[in-house]
């Protein structure tokens, strides 16, 4: 190649070069355009939906004030002058059956009349009169459905008040409306106000009930009488206004605390254990037949005395000599076994070989060989001094889970790698139960900022997550599970419990897209790539839905007798607020299984935020 050739060809590659960098250059130019459009409308949708917030939050104050003045004026001045709702017909609240010794009614619609703001008034008013005293008004966003950003929304309004009515029976009303808003300010001052209203219907019936009662069917027990005097005390190293700076996940100090039941001396009575971060204690039931309830406390004489650091303990029979010995679940902290010798506890930890010393905060007993032994199952979490979760709906970062095989009664041997059972989510609750009749007990593992784990035993010492094949992936921030036949088919169904949120409606697609441009912006994008990946698998197309699926709440799962479950999305059993523990249990002597489900989280000062 001769110079003249040379120059030739270098001179065509450095065109095409700048060809390509031009094109790259306009191509990623065109794409941070389009990003930023995009980032725009995303604020527009958030500034939209929080003031649609605002709006409930005067909707539940105005609906009190005109309760306490006896006057709908405060409530109507939330609906709009052009309020129609055409063949709505009249909402009546009629009994619809009793249950042990609650009454339950049900909005039943009478005529399709049109609907207007002073037909509404009266309807309205005699609402306002079927109550003496309120307790609580919850007034929520539940789904956005439809929105014009900052000129109309139309919703689905979670509506719940817990009061009296004027026969003195306690109740609490819940009704999922369905909200046609116009904003008739500007966007840089709304004024929401309702032109039209619906009530919900699921599966052919109306989302309007009453639920009311003497409130006697339970007797709250007057501790301090009964001779419980705990109180519970977070752990002190994960004290977040003492080591917040030293922590990268403080939420942590907010996830302890719970309780046993046991016959630990085999009496016959049931003893209470309270686990705790400062000092964990045993309460021993001593009540007779008077029907007086009575605990002692225990502890010290027992041998139980310094156990701190604790976030559960669970007992069972681990040397199969009539006794139930007790494991202490404790975080960041050696555990704790103590063998409960006629009553009196002995620290066996480390010949146990159960001094292992984690993120340990849930586990389970139970016999996954059948060898007559109870062997053990632990939940770890993630490190709250060192870590975050990493995708916030799929978190895969944490310890993984420890499964120990029992040797007899002389000790535990670490099986978690043999037994493919060493799941890395963020884990809060496990439990173990044979959901498929095959004479080996599963299980299932719900964890907090992820998805459910359901291994299956395949009676040779290993384990198969089948989640997804089973149908109970349940991506959520999952916090407890209970196995249990609730409909009494000889089958065992699966309850969870996760985060009802409030503002699952900012987790509409859009947001979604909007995490999405946020981490392709960022390094996480090709460092995550290959928890991105798994998450696809498990999902598929089904990926954008996962912002609105993590709110939901609750989910009960009926077994279908062919190692798969159906999530029972009517069964009313979703909405039970921020969900922590969960149990089946027959409240009512019926022989169905009932459910108690824990709830409740903090807020900050401004109370519409959840």
């Amino acid at each position: 190649m001769n110079g003249r050739s040379t120059r030739k060809f270098f001179k065509t590659l450095a065109t095409i070069v700048i060809a390509v960098i031009l094109i790259f250059g306009v191509a990623v130019a065109g794409a941070l355009y389009v990003m930023a459009r995009r980032d725009k409308e995303h604020a527009r949708f958030f500034n939209t939906g929080k003031a649609v917030n605002v709006f409930l939050g005067n909707y539940t104050r105005a609906l009190r004030e005109s309760f306490e003045k006896k006057d709908p004026a405060p409530v109507m001045s939330l609906y709009s002058d052009r309020f129609w709702s055409p063949g709505r017909g009249h909402w009546q609240m009629v009994a619809a059956n009793e249950e042990s010794d609650v009454l339950i009614s049900r909005v039943v619609i009478n005529g399709q009349q049109d609907f207007d703001k002073q037909q509404l008034r009266g309807e309205i008013v005699n609402y306002l009169g079927s109550i003496s005293a309120i307790t609580n008004i919850w007034t929520k966003i539940d789904m956005i459905e439809e929105v014009e950003l900052e000129r109309s929304v139309v919703l689905r309004v979670k509506f719940i008040l817990d009061g009296v009515d004027p026969h003195g029976q306690v109740f609490q009303d819940r009704y999922f409306y369905r909200w046609h808003l116009v904003n008739e300010g500007t966007p840089n001052a709304f004024d929401w106000k309702i032109v039209k209203d619906e009530l919900v219907e699921n599966d052919g019936q109306l989302e309007g009930l009453r639920v009311a009662g003497d409130g006697a069917g339970f007797k709250e027990v007057n501790l301090k009488a009964a001779g419980i005097d705990f109180k519970h005390s977070r752990d002190p190293k994960l004290n977040a206004e003492k080591y917040s700076a030293q922590m990268k996940f403080d939420i942590i100090e907010h996830g302890s605390g719970g309780a046993s039941a046991v016959d630990y001396d085999g009496d016959g009575r049931q003893d209470i254990f309270f686990p705790d971060g400062v000092r964990s204690r045993l309460y021993r039931n001593v009540s007779d037949g008077s029907g007086e309830v009575k605990f002692v406390d225990v502890t010290s004489e027992v041998g139980l005395d310094g156990i701190d650091q604790a976030n559960a303990g669970i007992f069972a029979d681990v040397d199969n000599d009539g006794d139930d010995d007790l494991f202490v679940v404790r975080y960041l902290a050696p555990n704790k076994f103590f063998r409960n010798d006629g009553g009196k506890f002995i620290d066996q930890s480390k010949e146990m070989g159960l001094d292992f010393n984690s993120t340990s905060v849930t586990a389970c007993f139970f016999d996954y060989d059948r060898d007559g032994f109870v062997d053990l199952y632990i939940g770890l979490y993630g490190n709250a001094f060192k870590d975050v979760p990493r995708l916030p709906f799929f978190a895969q970062n944490a310890q993984p889970n420890r499964l120990y095989h029992n040797e007899h009664g002389r000790g535990f041997r670490d099986v978690t790698a043999s037994s493919h059972t060493g799941d890395t989510g963020w884990a809060l609750a496990v439990a173990s139960a044979d959901y498929d009749g095959d004479g080996y007990p599963d299980i299932a593992v719900a964890n907090d900022f992820g998805r459910k784990c359901l291994f299956h035993n395949n009676g040779d010492g290993t384990f198969t997550d089948v989640a997804k094949r089973a149908g109970v992936l349940d991506f959520s921030g999952g916090m407890g599970l209970t196995f249990g036949d609730f409909d009494g088919d000889g089958l065992i169904d699966l309850y969870t419990s996760n985060i009802n949120s409030n503002q699952r409606w900012f987790g509409e697609d859009m947001t979604v897209s909007q995490y999405v441009r946020n981490v392709a912006r960022t390094r996480w994008l090709l460092l995550d790539m290959f928890e991105y990946k798994k998450f696809y698998d498990l999902v598929g197309s089904n990926w954008s839905s996962i912002g609105t699926a993590i709110g939901k709440g609750n989910s009960l799962f009926k077994n279908n007798g062919d190692g798969t479950f159906r999530e029972l999305k009517d069964s009313h059993t979703a909405r039970a607020g921020w969900g922590w523990s969960v149990a089946f249990f027959d409240a009512d002597n019926d022989t169905d299984l009932d459910i108690y489900a824990a709830n409740g989280w903090i807020t900050n000062k401004n109370k519409d935020d959840l």
